[in-house]
């Protein structure tokens, strides 16, 4: 998908984010997309805080990444503090 205009606005930027971080935007439109950043702050800080949501969602769900074994005494206490019904 490229912009109509080849000056992207902010707006069109938000667009591309995914795309962009995944490597899946046309040539031109990456060209494009990297000419606004080279002169937008805001947009790069926009990407960055994108870029970051996304790695820890990913992070929050990486099961390789938990524990093998929840210790007991963990367990019992969540379990004791739940709301009885």
């Amino acid at each position: 998908m490229v912009p109509p205009d080849p000056d992207l606005s902010c707006r069109d930027a938000i667009e591309f984010l995914a795309g962009y971080l995944d490597g899946e935007l046309a040539p031109e439109t990456t060209g494009a997309f990297e000419a606004h950043l080279a002169i937008c702050a805001d947009c790069v800080d926009y990407l960055a805080g994108y870029a970051q949501a996304i790695r820890l969602a990913r992070e929050a769900h990486d099961v390789d990444a938990l524990p093998g074994e929840v210790p007991e005494t963990l367990l019992r206490a969540i379990l004791d503090a739940r709301p009885r019904g």
